[in-house]
């Protein structure tokens, strides 16, 4: 069996309308997001009354949410422009990835607390309050900014902006476990 490597593809930057899709799509996930966000906040800060735990839940997740909006604009032109890194990037690049995590983390505590309510009503008096939500949120907040700032440390010697970098197996699939399961 033959195999060819020679492989035609084509580099997407070159194209000048892709950027332009690329523009409008990031300024429409920037405006409503940021939009959204702020209604968001207000409601559950200004209309509801008695805090309970979804309550805080949501306005974590609105506040990891509209950070990760704030980054957008500061993410595309470090992107674009292949800017070397320095303290915009490292700046943009850890609140990036500790304000996804948490909205990743914290939409999975809104999904346990939802399934112990319905599961275990009778339990979820002992196991749910508004204070240990907070308290799961702020443990939360510390561990994802320590390991972000220990990740910030051990990469801080790359090149460009927003660079992949190359872990051991071992070590990736330690995070992929930790951070998606």
């Amino acid at each position: 069996m033959n195999v060819s490597n020679n492989c035609s593809t084509t580099n997407l930057e070159s194209h000048p309308h892709i950027r332009l899709i690329e523009f409008a799509l990031y300024s429409f996930i920037f405006f409503f997001g940021a939009l959204l966000n702020v209604l968001a906040f207000w409601v559950f800060s200004c209309k509801m009354k008695k805090w309970t735990e979804t309550r805080v839940y949501v306005m974590n997740l609105v506040f990891a949410d509209f950070s990760v909006i704030c980054t957008l604009p500061s993410m595309v032109y470090l992107l674009w422009n292949k800017s070397a890194r320095g303290e915009l990037c490292q700046f943009t690049e850890t609140m990036y990835f500790i304000n996804m995590l948490v909205s990743i983390y914290i939409i999975s505590f809104i999904s346990i607390d939802r399934y112990i309510a319905i599961k275990h009503p009778l339990k979820a008096r002992a196991f749910r309050s508004p204070s240990k939500a907070a308290l799961l949120c702020g443990l939360l907040w510390v561990l994802v900014i320590v390991s972000a700032t220990i990740q910030l440390m051990h990469h801080r010697h790359a090149d460009l902006c927003f660079q992949t970098y190359t872990l051991p197996t071992a070590l990736s699939l330690l995070a992929i476990f930790f951070v998606f399961t």
